[in-house]
């Protein structure tokens, strides 16, 4: 049983999926989840680059920063990667985010860049999510 401000919910089993913003919510979990900080920055549409992911591709590595990108539907790079490992945000999410797309992508170093934000994620130590049942009916979930 569950009692919200809203309402009460009743079920026989329940799922804790909070990944970075746990918080307080579950103890367990929150002592093998650390939140950090990743970025994501958007271009302009790149009409003059049709050799960029021309098949619609989603990419990321397995590098310890990871680095995942595709093209949105109107043509834009997304490109996300940079993490901070505390909760505040670079002064220039964009500069951060450039020279990232530069290494993979030289040709597109002027182009601009036109929303860049930030969020928190979950990692565990092992790169891998947690899982565990905290207390019977109660499954948690973390660093995914």
């Amino acid at each position: 049983v569950i009692e919200t401000t809203s309402g009460t919910i009743t079920a026989d089993r329940a799922l804790i999926a909070c990944n970075g913003y746990i918080g307080n919510l579950e103890p367990v979990t929150a002592s093998h989840v650390m939140p950090i900080r990743s970025f994501i920055g958007a271009t302009t549409v790149l009409h003059g680059h049709p050799e960029i992911l021309p098949g619609g591709e989603s990419v990321d590595d397995s590098r310890f920063v990871v680095r995942y990108f595709r093209k949105s539907k109107d043509g834009r790079l997304l490109f996300g990667g940079r993490e901070a490992y505390t909760a505040d945000n670079p002064r220039d999410i964009s500069a951060h985010i450039r020279r990232q797309i530069c290494e993979i992508y030289p040709d597109l170093a002027d182009v601009e860049i036109t929303h860049a934000w930030g969020g928190s994620v979950g990692i565990t130590m092992p790169r891998q999510p947690f899982c565990r049942e905290v207390m019977p009916g109660v499954t948690t979930i973390g660093g995914y």
